[in-house]
Order: C-alpha cells, then sequence, then structure tokens
C-alpha cells in the first residue's frame, strides 16, 4: 500500500468512525471547493479586496447617527413616553432644545453683580447672535424664529435686572421698592409672579429675618434655556449646526473673566459619542500591528519548529491579522447600503471579529504545517497546493464552522430583545463573523495555496541542491547536518515530554478531583459576585475625559437634580373642561402629584389652568359689568372657558403658558387639543439612581390612576435610564442563555454525542458565569457599556472551546484517552494560545485610551481570555477524561450511532 493510499484509508476510516453525515457532507464540500480555490486564488483575492474597498469606502462615508434612548430596551414604557414627549414637542420634527449652564469664576455665588451683568450679556447674545434660515431663506435669530418658548428666559432676565437695580438703589441709600419680591422659589415683580427655580441652583438660604433684597444667600449656578418647535423649511442638519454653533462658540471663542459656560443638547451629546467611539480607531490601528507582530513571531517560532521556515509563513501571519479587518470592512459597508444606521457601539466589532478570525487562521497555519510535515515524511504522486489546502480545510474547517455558526446564531436573540444598540452590535457581528467565514475559505485560503506554491517551489529547489551536492544516490538522512538534527530532535523530545506529562497530569485521577474542587470553588465565589453586582449607569461613561459633558453630568447630578426634578405630564385628553366635575377631576390628579414624597407643592408646579381661572374671573367681571351670562355661567358650574385661550396667552404675564397649551379652532370655537403640566420635586437622595426610580414609579403609579380618563403620560429626563436598568440583568441572562442553547444545538447537530455537547456548554456556562462574577468582585458596575463588552466577551469564549471538543470528538477514540487528548492539544493548543496571546495584546492597546468604554472593554476581554485558556486548556481536557473514566466503567459493546448513521 502506497503512503497515499494508507492515509486515504486512514482519512476514510476515521471518517465513516467519528463524524455525522452533516460534517461528512461538509467536508466533501470543502475538498472540493478547495481545488476551486486554488484553480482560481489569484482572482479570488481580486475580488476580495475590491468588495473590501467598496464597503469600506461606504463605513467611511457614512455619517454615525446615535440614538440617546438606543440603550433603552424594546417594550420599555420610558420608550412609550419619549414618544410621547417629542410628538408633543416637535411637529414636524425634533426642534431646537439647548440647556446652558453658567459658573462663577472669581466668586463663589452667581448673585455677584459682575456675574450677572455677564449672564445677561450672554443670554443677550443666545438670543440674537445666532440664526437659522427661514422657509424663505432669509435668516432669523432665537427672538424671530421662536414662538411658544420665547419667554422661557425671561424670569432670570427679570430677576437679574430688577436684583442690579435693587442693589444700586440700596447703595445710594434708596428703599426697596415694596412692589419687587425677588425671593426664591417664586419671585414677584409688579405683582407679575415668575418662578426662578429652573435658573438658580445650589441655593443657600437666607437666616435672617431682616429686610433684604432676595432670600437667597448665594447660588452657585445659573441655568438658561433655549427651545422652539421644528418650522417649516428646517432639517435635521440645520438644526444640528445651530446648536453646535453655539456650543463652539462658548467653548472656543466665548471670553468672559467672570464666567464659564457648558452646554447641553441633543446635537452635542451625539457629537461626543461619536468622538468617543471614534477615538477607538487610532488603537485599532496600534493593536492590529501588536497582534501581527505577535502572529508573525509566534508563527517563525512554530515554523521552525516543523522545519517549514521560510519567507512566507509572514504572509500568512499578516494575511491572518487583515482578513478580519476585510470581513469587518465589507460586511459592515453592506449593512450600511442597506439602510442600518452606523452607531459607535459597532466600532467594537472589529475586536471580535479579529479575535475569533486569527485563531481560525492559527488553526489553518497549524493544519497546513502538519500537512507539510506529512507530506514530506510520506510524499505522494499528486502533491500539489490543492490537495495540500484540501486536508486543511477537511481538518479545520468544520470546526471552523461551529464557532462561526455558534457566534451568529447567539447574536440572533439579541437582536430581537435587549435594546437597539445592542441589536445593532448584533447585526453588525453576525455579518462582520459571516463575512470572515466566506472570506477565510476564499481570501486567506487563496493566499496559503499561493504561498504553498512557492513553499513547495522552494522545497523542490532544496531536494534538488541537495541531491547535487550529496550525490544522486544519496538518501537524504546522511545529508543531514548532525547539529541541526540534534537540534530538532531536542526541541521535539522536550515538547512531546511535556505534552505527555500534561496529558498524564490530567488524566490523573487525583488532578482531577482537584480541578474539579477548584472549579467548583471558582463558580461558587463567581455566582456570589453576581449577586451583590451593582446596576449602575451614568451618562458620563459614553463621554471622553475632557469632554465638558462630563463635568455637565456631575453638575447637574450635583446640584440641579437635588434642587428641582421634574415630571413632565401630558394630557393629551382633556376633554370638555367647562364641566365641572372633569375639571375637579383633574385638579385633583394635580393635588395628589404636589403631595408625594419631597414635591415641592403648587411652588413647583406649571398648571396653566390656575392662571387661566384668574385671568377667567377678570373677565368674568368684566362680563357681568357689561351683561354677559355665558362664561358667569361656566364659572358658577366649576369649569373653565377655553374659548378665552386664545386671548389669555397673548397677555404679556401669560405669554410663559404658550409652550404648554395646543389647541385649534372649528365652528368658532376653541377647542384644547392636549396641555402640559410640569412638577418638581426635591432632595439630596435623588443623587442616586435608585431614588430617581422610586420618584419615577410613585409619578407613574398616579399617573396611571388617571390616565384612561385624560391619556395621561409622564415623562422624566432618566426614564429612559431608570428602566434600562431594571432590564439589564434581564437582558445579561437571556443574552446568556441565548448562546448556551446555540451552543448546544450546534454542537449537537455537528457532533451528535450527548456527552461532548455537555461538557462543552457547560464550559461555556462557567466562562460566563466567570466572567460576570470577577467583574463584580473587582469593582465593575453593570451598564450598558459593560453589556456590550459582554456580548463580544461571549462571542470569543464560544470560540476555542469549540475548536477543543470538535478536533476532540473528531480524534480517534481505538487508542484510549490519551491518544485522543494528545491529538486535540497538539492540533488545537498551539493556535489558541497564539489567538488568546495576541487578541490580549491588541486589546491592552485600548489601555492608553481614556474613554470607560476602552477600559471596561480591556477588563472584560482579558477577563475572558484567561478564563478561556483555563477552562479550554485544563478543565475541558479534564473533564473529558472524567466522562471517559465513567464511561468505560459502564460500557457496554455495541454498535455506534454514529457507525449507523
Amino acid at each position: 500500500m502506497t503512503a497515499e493510499s494508507h492515509i486515504q484509508t486512514k482519512s476514510a476510516s476515521h471518517e465513516a468512525v467519528k463524524t455525522t453525515r452533516l460534517v461528512r457532507g461538509i467536508s466533501w464540500f470543502f475538498e472540493k471547493w478547495s481545488h476551486f480555490v486554488a484553480d482560481h486564488a489569484v482572482a479570488l483575492i481580486v475580488i476580495c479586496v475590491v468588495l473590501t474597498l467598496i464597503g469600506t469606502f461606504k463605513v467611511a462615508t457614512t455619517p454615525n447617527d446615535n440614538d440617546i434612548t438606543g440603550y433603552t430596551p424594546y417594550g420599555a414604557r420610558a420608550r412609550d413616553e419619549f414618544d410621547v414627549m417629542t410628538d408633543f414637542f416637535a411637529h414636524n420634527g425634533n426642534g431646537i432644545a439647548m440647556f446652558v449652564l453658567i459658573l462663577p469664576t472669581r466668586h463663589e455665588s452667581v448673585l455677584h453683580p459682575d456675574v450677572l451683568r455677564e449672564a445677561l450679556r450672554l443670554e443677550d447674545i443666545l438670543s440674537t447672535n445666532f440664526s437659522m434660515l427661514s422657509a424663505d431663506g432669509k435668516p432669523e435669530n432665537y427672538q424671530e424664529f421662536c414662538t411658544n418658548f420665547c419667554q422661557i428666559n425671561e424670569p432670570f432676565v427679570q430677576f437679574a435686572r430688577s436684583y442690579l437695580t435693587e442693589l444700586d438703589n440700596s447703595k445710594n441709600g434708596t428703599d426697596l421698592s415694596e412692589r419687587i419680591s425677588l425671593n426664591y422659589p417664586i419671585t414677584s415683580i409688579y405683582s407679575r409672579k415668575m418662578s426662578i427655580q429652573p435658573n438658580f441652583f445650589g441655593i443657600e438660604m437666607m437666616n435672617e429675618t431682616k429686610k433684604s433684597i432676595t432670600n437667597i444667600r448665594s447660588s452657585k449656578l445659573i441655568a438658561l434655556q433655549l427651545r422652539s418647535e421644528r418650522k417649516e423649511g428646517w432639517n435635521s442638519n440645520g438644526i444640528k449646526d445651530f446648536e453646535m454653533s453655539i456650543t463652539n462658540y462658548l467653548e472656543k471663542e466665548f471670553e468672559s473673566p467672570e464666567i464659564r459656560v457648558l452646554t447641553l443638547s441633543t446635537s452635542y451629546v451625539e457629537a461626543e459619542v461619536v468622538r468617543a467611539g471614534m477615538s477607538l480607531l487610532p488603537f485599532l490601528i496600534v493593536g492590529f500591528v501588536i497582534m501581527a507582530i505577535v502572529s508573525s513571531v509566534t508563527t517563525f517560532f512554530s515554523a521552525v519548529y516543523m522545519q517549514q521556515v521560510s519567507i512566507h509563513k509572514f504572509s500568512l501571519a499578516i494575511a491572518a491579522c487583515i482578513c478580519p479587518f476585510m470581513a469587518c470592512g465589507t460586511a459592515l459597508g453592506a449593512l450600511f447600503f442597506c439602510g442600518v444606521r452606523f452607531g459607535s457601539i459597532l466600532c467594537v466589532t472589529p475586536f471580535l471579529v479579529l479575535a475569533i478570525g486569527v485563531d481560525d487562521a492559527y488553526l489553518m497555519i497549524h493544519s497546513w504545517q502538519r500537512v507539510t510535515a506529512e507530506r514530506r515524511k510520506h510524499p505522494v504522486a499528486n502533491d500539489s497546493p490543492g490537495s495540500r489546502l484540501s486536508e486543511v480545510l477537511v481538518d479545520t474547517g468544520p470546526a471552523i464552522l461551529i464557532s462561526a455558526l455558534t457566534n451568529i446564531f447567539a447574536d440572533v436573540a439579541g437582536c430581537f430583545t435587549s435594546s437597539p444598540e445592542i441589536s445593532l452590535l448584533g447585526y453588525g457581528n453576525m455579518a462582520c463573523i459571516f463575512c470572515d467565514f466566506l472570506y477565510q475559505i476564499t481570501f486567506y485560503s487563496a493566499i496559503m495555496t499561493l504561498t504553498g506554491y512557492f513553499e513547495m517551489k522552494d522545497e523542490e529547489q532544496k531536494r534538488h541542491i541537495k541531491k547535487i551536492a550529496c550525490g544522486a544516490d544519496s538518501d537524504d538522512s546522511s545529508c543531514t547536518s548532525s547539529s541541526v538534527e540534534s537540534f530538532d530532535v531536542i526541541v521535539k523530545r522536550r515538547v512531546t515530554s511535556f505534552l505527555e506529562n500534561y496529558i498524564s497530569l490530567i488524566t490523573n485521577a487525583f488532578f482531577q478531583i482537584f480541578v474539579v474542587l477548584v472549579w467548583i470553588a471558582f463558580l461558587v465565589v463567581s455566582i456570589y459576585g453576581i449577586t451583590i453586582m451593582n446596576i449602575n449607569l451614568s451618562p458620563r461613561k459614553l463621554f471622553m475625559e475632557d469632554s465638558s459633558l462630563r463635568e455637565m453630568d456631575d453638575l447637574r447630578v450635583k446640584y440641579v437634580i437635588p434642587n428641582f426634578y421634574l415630571a413632565n405630564v401630558f394630557v393629551r385628553k382633556p376633554g370638555d373642561l367647562t364641566d365641572g366635575a372633569r375639571l375637579q377631576r383633574l385638579n385633583q390628579f394635580v393635588e395628589e402629584m404636589e403631595h408625594l414624597n419631597g414635591s415641592w407643592g403648587s411652588l413647583g408646579t406649571n398648571y396653566f389652568v390656575r392662571d387661566f381661572v384668574n385671568f377667567q374671573a377678570a373677565m368674568v367681571e368684566e362680563e357681568e359689568a357689561e351683561g354677559g351670562e355665558e362664561e358667569a355661567s361656566i364659572v358658577k358650574r366649576g369649569g373653565i372657558d377655553v374659548n378665552n385661550l386664545p386671548m389669555f396667552l397673548e397677555w404679556p404675564e401669560y405669554l410663559f403658558w404658550k409652550g404648554f397649551v395646543q389647541f385649534h379652532s372649528a365652528e368658532n370655537r376653541t377647542v384644547l387639543d392636549r396641555f402640559f403640566i410640569t412638577f418638581a420635586i426635591h432632595g439630596t437622595n435623588l443623587q442616586s439612581w435608585p431614588a430617581r426610580g422610586d420618584a419615577l414609579r410613585e409619578w407613574r403609579n398616579v399617573v396611571d390612576k388617571y390616565s384612561a380618563e385624560f391619556g395621561l403620560s409622564v415623562f422624566s429626563d432618566d426614564g429612559i435610564y431608570v428602566d434600562l436598568i431594571e432590564n439589564m440583568p434581564t437582558d445579561a441572562w437571556q443574552s446568556a442563555v441565548a448562546t448556551l442553547a446555540c451552543m448546544a444545538f450546534i454542537c449537537f447537530v455537528f457532533m451528535y454525542d450527548v456527552p461532548t455537547v455537555m461538557v462543552a456548554t457547560s464550559i461555556i456556562a462557567s466562562i460566563m458565569t466567570g466572567i460576570l462574577g470577577i467583574l463584580s468582585l473587582t469593582g465593575t458596575d453593570l451598564d450598558p457599556i459593560v453589556m456590550s463588552a459582554l456580548i463580544i466577551s461571549i462571542g470569543f469564549s464560544v470560540d476555542i472551546p469549540a475548536h477543543i471538543s470538535y478536533h476532540y470528538h473528531t480524534s480517534p477514540s481505538d487508542n484510549g484517552i490519551r491518544h485522543r487528548l494528545h491529538k486535540t492539544l497538539s492540533s488545537v493548543g498551539f493556535p489558541a494560545l497564539q489567538a488568546t496571546v495576541s487578541t490580549s495584546l491588541c486589546v491592552l492597546s485600548l489601555k492608553f485610551s481614556s474613554i470607560y468604554m476602552s477600559c471596561a472593554f480591556v477588563k472584560t476581554m482579558i477577563t475572558c481570555m484567561i478564563l478561556c485558556v483555563f477552562h479550554a486548556l485544563v478543565l475541558l481536557p479534564c473533564l473529558f477524561a472524567i466522562f471517559h473514566r465513567i464511561h468505560s466503567l459502564f460500557r457496554v459493546p455495541k454498535t455506534s450511532p454514529i457507525e449507523s448513521k
């Protein structure tokens, strides 16, 4: 029997015993496919490169689009509440909404006259110096284009001007005006009452009872707002440009010795999230360089060991790192062509694909070197790059496919549960992993055949030169250098000895018991860590260290929220408010909201009906004097006459309410469509997320009692985050269960072996448990960033155990457990270590970044790498040995179900 027929017979026998029809079909496909790749290598490389260039161009030209509610889970109540809010304020789409904080630079309090004068100057700049184009192309400033919220900063303006006037009067010895009361929270100027709660924060009140200009001793911050509904002719880009022009001016051009200004807007938040995400890309390049170096060095040493050193090995090592990036460029570009938005969270997808892709490439390189060594030892008649690639893909292709399918199916669950951002990450992962698998069996396989062609040509030349030098009749062994032979024998003997000793250790019963006990202790500690894991979220984690939004968030939590935490309640079905009973029910709801824990009461409520009742009373007096009866009749019934609403909103002292109320005219009557009410609470406990969650739940409970009558909906700025916090544990266990189910299903389909599937699945479960537990015990909170990192790391945690399990399952069992473990570890062990080391060093490059996302990602991935190595190379072989020992005790000779297939 020739060496070739011996190998083929052995391979056929091996497949018949150890593989299913599915795997045999896949192996047949890879065998045929490998020859196609070898025959069309250059064409496949060109096609893959062209597709990559097109996809990468699309990625580079697609703008980032981030959704501020993107991490809020599907079906969360906060999403519906957010939609109600945006529908009220955005008749034609989202309008302008900016929040401006003013901080003193040289004084302790913003009530210092110099600070107030600068703040008034800034308010004038904001109102007049920035413009939007109207529908006819005419530039309009804020005072010109605003409609309903033009008076939003009027309480501050009136307070500041009156304060400065009264201060000057007091210095000149003039008595304070009796008609001006500049108190907090309600200021009264010539009988016009205004709330300054939304404008001053970090308040210290006066303790003295003597007459003073205001009851405020000091204030840390001044807050201003710019709000306007979207007008005809505006577009989203124009609104973003307007908001960002203000932010850029205040951060880069505005100069004042007295104040410092911070801004907050949706446009600025999105821009900073994009900047944070894009800041990872340079580190991805650094990581690629590190990975390429590690890949080249480890591949070189492997080639030295196998006596296959050539310059072409570096081509394989570099291509192993390039291929995943090509796959990401192609896949993401294809998604963007299909209309998928480019969220910043997709910037972390290449790290997962890189980790999985290089692992697959290392397996192929290692398998190629084994095939090459076998061909050198047992030459075959029709040796070619295509035939060698055929053996490589038959050996590694099914394992690579198992890893890819497991990751893809595990991400499917995340695409239909969790939140839009996690779904987007799932889409990106699936597309990139699928494309990486295609590029592994096309682009990388083509590179391998080309390098194989040159390697085989070099081998032939070396054999020819050796024969000339040693004589045509001399054999190879007589011409081999003794020193080289000695080095080779020594290295191989030491490696073989180490592997045999390691297998002896793994198959030792006492060591197995020790490992299992350590594993149980590890699981107990990890589960305990999960039970004490904090669930927390801060928007500041999404921004870079130098972002002013981080300071803005700190100030908001420290000063704004404890003093004035707002709930917006939208009344979508006001109904007939001329009916006194219905109005009474609405007033009852308002009073109930004003009596909740920490409420400011009526002082912190903006409810237009109260001012309208006063306005109506004055109108009734005039009507009765003129002999009118209709409106007086409505008042007597306890209702309000909304027909007077347009007149009410045009009075100077009531202009403030224009943004709160929406109505239309029908048949000479005014119909109240909807309006909103604001309620404010306070308390230092509101600095914590749980307290804000409790407050939101209290608001919702009251709203739910009246919702059917009035179509009520409550919106809080933190609602989307509160619901996210409550849903994150559910997202975490759902992702874990989905991954385990997919792992078990794919392994069972490919291997059709229950013990192997059970062991592999338990390993993945252990790795996921360990990652969460260790993160918790080392002080990491569960948040959306960590959730994203977990999804990435779970994908990698599947990869190496899947390869180990498949190679163990397909190894011949006739020679016992030691032989199976030896074949498995010799095939997968070194590539697994290669992938772990190179990926770890690549990920560590993110440590140089200053954003929270990169630090959380590094910590999660490094934890995953360490656990994967321990589980895949220590625990998994031990469990296989234990199952083999148990199976041997109860084994009854019978026909294998695989053989029957």
